[in-house]
């Protein structure tokens, strides 16, 4: 039996969905299928009673998953110990979401991560959706994402949550506001964090909740680049609450309240769950 196949079981198990758990594991239904056929067959077993609503577990696919769950866990400590004796290296990986940094005491991680000798001390961001496939595919154990993750293998525990506001510059019709609805940029120049930003995608689905498409004018990689195009009044801009008010550029709240939240996400069944626990705590 491929232990391998054990992860596929369970996000079929914990999705109840064929084609739901395929895309979370980046694989075709068919694929997945065929996976859980050949474990059944193995087991001389029916995991699941296929219905139209969905995959109903029966009383050996229960005990399966509760069994494999213990299994799956005991593996990966035994594999992490035993590459933690041949190879001597960091087995504890902290990923960050690009612009998570930016929100957490740097500081304060640096000494918790001199403190444990088994974590790695790296500071590389990457993309959301990166980060959380990682910490799925155990490639990494703690990561610090932006946005509650819904995959239910994740445990996410909240970091830091910022506001998001309008950044306008001295002049602007809006100057004078202290508050302002959504809908009232409807006609003006945005400036956005990238793609690669969760708050992108956050604000063109709340444009679209609000019926208009903004009217972005630049997309930039990093918060200090939204507040210099404000200055020189090239738009007004959408940030979390980074940067202080100056007597040229200020921020405005947004009806909604609006929030760029940061969770730190790890799997509670990993082998360094206890650290990882720790680690949320701590921060």
């Amino acid at each position: 039996m491929n232990t391998k196949n054990f992860k596929c079981f369970q996000i079929v198990y914990e999705e109840r969905n064929l084609s739901v758990a395929a895309k979370k594991l980046f694989m075709t239904p068919q694929g997945v299928g065929k996976i859980i056929r050949n474990l059944e067959e193995e087991c001389n077993a029916t995991f699941f009673i296929r219905t139209k609503e969905g995959l109903v577990p029966t009383e050996s696919g229960q005990l399966f998953y509760e069994k494999i769950k213990k299994i799956s866990k005991n593996l990966n400590e035994l594999m992490s110990e035993v590459e933690h004796l041949e190879k001597k290296e960091k087995r504890f990986k902290v990923a960050f979401a690009v612009g998570t940094i930016r929100s957490i005491n740097v500081a304060k991680l640096e000494n918790f991560m001199t403190r444990h000798n088994e974590i790695e001390r790296s500071w590389t961001e990457c993309e959301n959706e990166s980060v959380k496939r990682q910490i799925l595919n155990g490639d990494i154990s703690f990561g610090f994402v932006v946005g509650k993750p819904q995959e239910k293998t994740l445990k996410a525990v909240l970091i830091d949550s910022k506001e998001v506001v309008l950044y306008v510059h001295k002049g602007h019709r809006l100057w004078n506001r202290n508050k302002i609805k959504l809908q009232e940029i409807k006609n003006e120049k945005i400036i956005s964090m990238n793609e690669k930003y969760h708050i992108y995608r956050d604000t063109l689905d709340a444009c679209s909740l609000c019926n208009f498409k903004p009217n972005i004018v630049a997309l930039v990689s990093e918060g200090e680049s939204i507040y210099r195009l404000v200055e020189n009044k090239i738009g007004i801009g959408l940030s979390p609450r980074f940067f202080s008010d100056t007597d040229e550029v200020k921020a405005i709240q947004i009806d909604g309240g609006y929030t760029w939240d940061i969770y730190g996400v790890y799997r509670e069944d990993a082998a360094d769950s206890k650290i990882a626990e720790e680690l949320a705590e701590y921060c």
